[in-house]
């Protein structure tokens, strides 16, 4: 018996090695992606994709998401690394309980929110370039921040999906219970 417990528990090991693998793969991945594209377009400088409604055009957002708030870099960086740690703490202390979808689309939030904490402590301020002209109330991104915008909508659509099949299930139940009372 202790051979298979043995045996098992290597097969765990094994299993959140592999699962750590990949998820430092897409964080880092997704930071090169996101820094190269970056450098890329510092570059380059602004470039009209779509005539009316895409642009490529550098932004210098010293504040926070969407250029709400003041111009504290610190207060940014600790803020948003005191976020990415506690999301790495609950991917790393739920382990058991998180599938490795929902690992997944975290890594994508904390590989975005890293990028753009990369880009303040050396910038001093976060590089946007992506701009739908066509669209006057949406603000000027980068791919970090589609990285997190996905992770978060990704998570979201998880929680309601699990929350809807609990609701069924205990519908379902409901309906057992009660039509086993008739009885």
């Amino acid at each position: 018996m202790k051979e298979e417990e043995k045996l098992s528990s290597e097969k765990k090991i094994k299993k959140l090695k592999k699962e750590t693998i990949l998820l430092l793969s897409i964080i880092i991945m997704i930071i090169l992606i996101d820094q190269v594209s970056k450098i890329i377009i510092q570059k380059i400088g602004q470039v009209n994709l779509v005539e009316g409604i895409l642009n490529l055009e550098i932004i210098q957002n010293k504040k926070a998401a969407y250029g709400i708030g003041s111009n504290s870099t610190i207060m940014y960086v600790v803020s948003n690394v005191i976020i990415l740690g506690i999301i790495c703490k609950f991917i790393t202390t739920q382990n058991q309980f998180v599938d490795r979808k929902l690992k997944i689309f975290l890594s994508f939030i904390v590989a975005g929110g890293s990028s753009n904490v990369i880009d303040r402590l050396l910038r001093g301020y976060v590089t946007e370039f992506i701009h739908f002209t066509a669209f006057t109330n949406l603000p000027v991104f980068n791919l970090a921040d589609i990285f997190v915008l996905v992770g978060w909508i990704a998570i979201a659509a998880i929680f309601a999906s699990f929350t809807i099949k609990e609701w069924r299930s205990k519908e379902r139940e409901k309906i057992l219970k009660d039509e086993s009372k008739k009885e």
